[in-house]
């Protein structure tokens, strides 16, 4: 008899061994889920989002749908505003030709998004009203960086949206090619003398229209130039002041063309002028002077466009199509490379 009671206290305490471990290895799960479902968005706010996404809506530009479309999400888009400006990325992506726009920033249409049924929205950080009406809505959002993003946060959003759609392996090897490639170009910059260094302009359409934001300036140092624009330097540019500045290059924003600068009569005594060293920023699947996964490019076509003698090693060619085979899975064209330039640089 005493046997059999030592038995079943036996039994009995390796059962609350086993539910015990159970009950831990459940909760530990539940925490991880949780852990594994917060990050925190370009407005500081840690979002919980669902752990299955299927449908997402997107307010904003800045290389949004490019993050998207990298980690896997294609088809999920319902709803983003005209990828007309890129047709390249329409063509690697022709779906998007048939997605609702819905609006864009603080000009949204809330009915016409609601109807989309997103499961998240992605939101740019500079549009508050547009955002808190989809949020007043009731659909749930998370705020990009877009053209606020710097070298290091927008790596950290490839990180965050890739962990959101469940592709973290690609979204880790992203921004390991961003690691890579700018660390190979700094080394190059690295020997270039502070004597040869061009002082280089970045603007819009017209002269006064100057980019002197914290990404553009990076971009320009990160390549190897000097920004012509003093980093105290606020308010209105006007062209007395370019004057002075006197830069080495001009830099407009893709799309916004060179004609307009070159054929200035107030400026035709800069030295950018003067020396034709005015040059149109390409566009790939999005604009390389701003922040998007392929903005890589754009700091190695700079680089080579500054200063072709020290970066004959870089092959540009070979580093797009490596780049849109590895992250848009898409084996580029000589000719589609080609029509990705203005100034053939």
């Amino acid at each position: 008899m005493k046997r059999i009671v030592a038995l079943l206290v036996l039994s009995l305490a390796l059962v609350l061994v086993v539910l015990s471990g159970c009950s831990a290895t459940k909760a530990e799960s539940t925490a991880t889920t949780q852990k594994s479902t917060a990050i925190i968005d370009a407005a500081g706010r840690e979002i919980t989002f669902p752990e299955k996404i299927e449908k997402i809506a997107i307010t904003c530009n800045g290389g949004t749908t490019h993050e998207v479309a990298i980690f896997g999400g294609a088809d999920m888009i319902v709803a983003q505003p005209s990828m007309a400006k890129f047709p390249q990325l329409l063509k690697m992506y022709p779906q998007f030709n048939n997605v609702t726009n819905a609006g864009s920033f603080d000009d949204i249409n809330i009915e016409q998004l609601m109807g989309t049924e997103p499961d998240i929205v992605l939101v740019g950080v500079t549009s508050k009203k547009g955002n808190a009406l989809i949020e007043e809505a009731g659909m749930p959002t998370y705020t990009m960086l877009i053209g606020s993003a710097g070298i290091d946060s927008l790596k950290q959003e490839f990180l965050n949206l890739g962990h959101m759609m469940n592709n973290d392996k690609k979204a880790e090897a992203l921004v390991k090619h961003w690691n890579d490639t700018l660390d190979d170009l700094d080394k190059i910059v690295a020997t270039i003398p502070e004597s040869e260094r061009k002082s280089v302009y970045y603007t819009g359409q017209v002269i006064t229209k100057a980019n002197n934001g914290a990404w553009g300036r990076s971009w320009i140092e990160g390549s190897g130039g000097v920004n012509a624009i003093p980093t105290d330097t606020t308010g209105d540019i006007s062209v007395e002041q370019v004057m002075e500045w006197n830069p080495d290059v001009i830099i407009t924003q893709g799309g916004n063309g060179t004609a307009d600068l070159l054929g200035d009569a107030r400026i035709q005594d800069m030295n950018a002028i003067k020396n034709s060293q005015v040059y149109e920023c390409p566009i790939g699947g999005f604009w390389w002077d701003r922040p998007s996964p392929e903005s890589t490019l754009g700091f190695l076509w700079l680089a080579k466009t500054l200063y072709p003698d020290y970066t004959k090693n870089i092959d540009l060619k070979k580093e797009t199509k490596d780049f849109f085979k590895e992250f848009y899975e898409y084996d580029l064209s000589d000719a589609e490379y080609e029509s990705f330039f203005f100034d053939k640089k």
